[in-house]
């Protein structure tokens, strides 16, 4: 009688379930959202393509002869594209998160790896955006969503330094309305008035390397 080898067994079959999860903000429209990524939908040598439900392209993906992978993404902090390559071992066995990262600004706008991690990782970010939310008072916004990421998109402007007002200071505050954000320079008194409704006012703001505020004192300039 043939013996088999033990690696192999007649009428069984081996799966091989090399697999991750893609987490990454749209740098279209903002919304983080995550896809999961098995390893033959990533042939050799073929591009993946990662988009937002919103249509907009977000990454593409691609499995090199060494069995590296490379991801192209797009990063809705800088407005520009990145590259990062990972090992096989990183990128489809790695047991913890993966940060994508901006090397602009030093921030995050997505990661991957195992399912549990990421589901947790986004459940926290969106529990702290919530109460950020209800700190601020968001109920009271037309579109709570876009004003918060649009503040966030001023918090990330003013972290690099390039926020401030034609007068030469950079002690600016934030006041905020139902539609705007308003930006009132504390030692001449200027303003700038941000809309934060809708999608095209976050890409507008992105558009921005920086933000300056004219030094007409007392009467608001809208952006």
């Amino acid at each position: 009688m043939k013996t088999w080898p033990q690696v192999y067994r007649p009428g069984y079959i081996m799966l091989i379930n090399l697999s991750t999860t893609i987490a990454l903000s749209c740098p279209a429209c903002g919304r983080l959202e995550k896809e999961k990524v098995n390893i033959f939908e990533l042939p050799v040598g073929e591009l993946k393509q990662l988009s937002c439900s919103c249509g907009a392209e977000k990454a593409a993906l691609l499995r090199k002869e060494n069995s590296q992978v490379q991801i192209n993404y797009f990063c809705l902090h800088c407005d520009k594209a990145h590259k990062e390559i990972f090992s096989a071992q990183d990128f489809w066995h790695s047991n913890y998160l993966q940060p994508l990262s901006c090397r602009d600004t030093g921030l995050n706008p997505g990661f991957f790896g195992p399912p549990a991690l990421v589901n947790d990782e986004i459940k926290k970010e969106k529990q702290d955006l919530e109460l950020m939310a209800a700190e601020l008072g968001f109920d009271d916004f037309k579109n709570p969503e876009i004003m918060l990421q649009a503040l966030d998109i001023i918090h990330d402007i003013a972290a690099e330094g390039a926020l401030s007002c034609e007068c030469g200071s950079d002690d600016i505050n934030i006041e905020l309305f139902s539609d705007k954000i308003q930006l009132i320079c504390n030692n001449c008194g200027s303003r700038l008035n941000i809309e934060a409704v809708d999608k095209e006012d976050l890409k507008n703001l992105r558009q921005l390397n920086s933000v300056q505020l004219h030094s007409i004192q007392g009467k608001p300039n809208n952006f």
